[in-house]
């Protein structure tokens, strides 16, 4: 037996295995079981979002030998034979190959015979706004006093090009895109029935991918079932459908929020490599930033981006938006695609509005975190850290030293901080340039440096840096003994909450307990071999190093 296509298989055959349109189904139900039939229907929207399928089985229905029903009993010979197409009542035309004014002509010469089986003649006129203007003004006449044992049923994803003078003459139906929720539920049973192993995950991925046609949701499943070998994943999904998976849109997200150029690029260049279309690339990236919108301002039932809603805010997320929407209305008239897309990528990395917007991003976590911090004031809770980790700065370290800052040594470093970038030292060019990067914000015997980036005061933390930084400040005279560093976040809350308290009269304001984030793991410091060792065997294999 011939294979039959999934849509074809499932498509159905009754309102109750409709999915989605739940508006229609019910007026359409209810028109039977009142026997209000009309003599003209129109059906509007996307693609495979069930216009045919309705249409035939209210021709089923209301010629079915059980009626009034609000279903069609699909048991009696009338039901059967209009499944099976032998029963010439109802007849579907395809107005896209049959669009002429002859065509029509014809038609309205049949439409006075009474029908052969069933109480009505139902014309289903697919595409119908393929039709010419002479062939509509051919239909006019009969659309608008048919035979009463006529039923018409006009069809059409581009509502916009029918007259209205035809569109006056029909009862409108809109049909609109058909929920993921409703998509996944008809793919599951489809998995189901047909014994199809398929993850959960893959099946999201299908039912968005069609964009609310259910047709094409299916057709998509049944075309992944021939590319994968076992069960389906999301990857397969993704692979067949050219769309950009979301492993790969967080990857690329995730760098364009650290403004990680180089590695955007790579990642755009893979995803090329792979044959993915520029504009699907965009496209999705799009839909991922709509989605994190959606998960940031709703409750959502499936979250696919939650690591990213916190990263980015909504200021931030309609300021790419609105470059991406850009793009795309710029790639339709350049062959430069690519080009267009890597300048993009830089803009949503390298643009002086994003300093803007971090810095109103940065405002807003203050104005939330005050409070937690106010709380914490009065409460007092003891810092709980866990015994394997060993905080590489504390708060009582920048309590002291913003408590015994003084100005004029912090003037002073701060007129050769400029000159750090072209230190003269070879060997200590590298650390200069990191030093460079900080902020100076306070200093007394020590100094206080502000980052940006966690690994950046990570980095400057280490003690080998530490003895060249010290090299660097103290060369022309000895002005610290030592220097800390943090985040640029936890700085704006610490510097408020010191500001607050100083203004309340205490000259020497007590700062909270405050986790600041920057530890070393103590295990992995006693697992850490010495250099020497790790460039031994990096040269001569670590079968050669004896150990004593």
């Amino acid at each position: 037996m011939a294979y039959v296509a999934l849509y074809r298989a499932y498509r159905p055959k009754a309102f109750s295995e409709v999915s989605g349109q739940k508006v229609i189904i019910k007026t359409l139900q209810n028109t039977l079981l009142h026997d209000k039939v009309a003599h003209a229907y129109l059906f509007s929207g996307p693609r495979g979002t069930g216009k045919t399928s309705i249409a035939k089985i209210f021709a089923k229905a209301v010629n079915c030998e059980h009626q009034p029903n609000n279903e069609p009993c699909n048991e009696c010979s009338i039901c059967k034979g209009i499944d099976k197409g032998d029963i010439p009542d109802v007849i579907e035309i395809d107005a896209a190959s049959n669009n002429g004014v002859d065509e029509i002509r014809e038609l309205r010469d049949k439409v006075k015979y009474m029908p052969s089986v069933g109480r009505y003649k139902v014309y289903i006129i697919d595409e119908v706004h393929m039709l010419t203007p002479g062939a509509f003004n051919a239909l006019l006449k009969t659309l608008e006093e048919p035979p009463k044992h006529v039923i018409f049923i006009l069809a059409t994803t581009e509502v916009h090009k029918i007259p209205p003078t035809i569109l006056s003459r029909c009862q409108r139906f809109d049909f609109k895109n058909i929920e993921t929720n409703d998509i996944v539920d008809k793919l599951k049973h489809i998995a189901e029935k047909e014994n199809i192993k398929i993850s959960h995950d893959a099946i999201y991925a299908v039912a968005e991918n069609a964009e609310g046609g259910l047709r094409d949701a299916i057709s998509l499943l049944d075309q992944t079932i021939s590319y994968a070998d076992g069960e389906i994943t999301e990857d397969d999904v993704h692979q067949v459908s050219g769309s950009v998976s979301k492993k790969a849109l967080i990857k690329l997200l995730t760098a364009i929020s650290n403004k990680e150029i180089s590695n955007a690029m790579i990642i755009l260049k893979d995803l090329l490599a792979e044959g993915k279309e520029i504009s699907r690339i965009v496209n999705d990236l799009i839909l991922a930033l709509r989605d994190i919108l959606l998960e940031k301002s709703v409750k959502v039932e499936y979250v696919k981006y939650k690591d990213l809603v916190s990263i980015f805010s909504f200021d931030k997320i309609y300021f790419y938006l609105d470059i991406l929407n850009r793009l795309q209305q710029d790639m339709k008239w350049t062959h430069q695609k690519r080009a267009y897309v890597e300048l993009a990528l830089i803009k949503m990395m390298e643009h002086q509005t994003l300093h803007a917007i971090d810095y109103e991003a940065t405002i807003m976590d203050l104005k939330n975190s005050m409070q937690e911090i106010k709380e914490q004031m009065k409460i007092q809770p003891k810092a709980v850290v866990q015994s394997s980790k060993k905080p590489l700065v504390s708060i009582k370290q920048v309590e002291s030293i913003l408590n015994h800052s003084d100005k004029e040594k912090k003037k002073l470093l701060q007129t050769g901080w400029e000159h750090l970038k072209d230190y003269p030292k070879n060997h200590l060019k590298m650390v200069a340039y990191l030093l460079s990067q900080a902020e100076l914000e306070a200093v007394s015997d020590s100094m206080l440096l502000v980052y940006d980036d966690i690994n950046l005061c990570k980095r400057i933390l280490e003690p080998e840096t530490k003895k060249m930084v010290l090299e660097i400040i103290n060369s022309k005279k000895h002005l610290i003994d030592d220097y800390i560093a943090i985040l640029k976040t936890d700085w704006l809350v610490i510097k408020e909450v010191y500001l607050d308290l100083w203004k309340k009269g205490s000259k020497k304001p007590k700062l909270p307990p405050y986790d600041l984030k920057l530890y070393v793991d103590l295990v992995d410091e006693e697992k850490k071999e010495p250099e020497i060792i790790s460039l031994a065997k990096d040269y001569f294999g670590e079968k050669a190093i004896i150990k004593e």
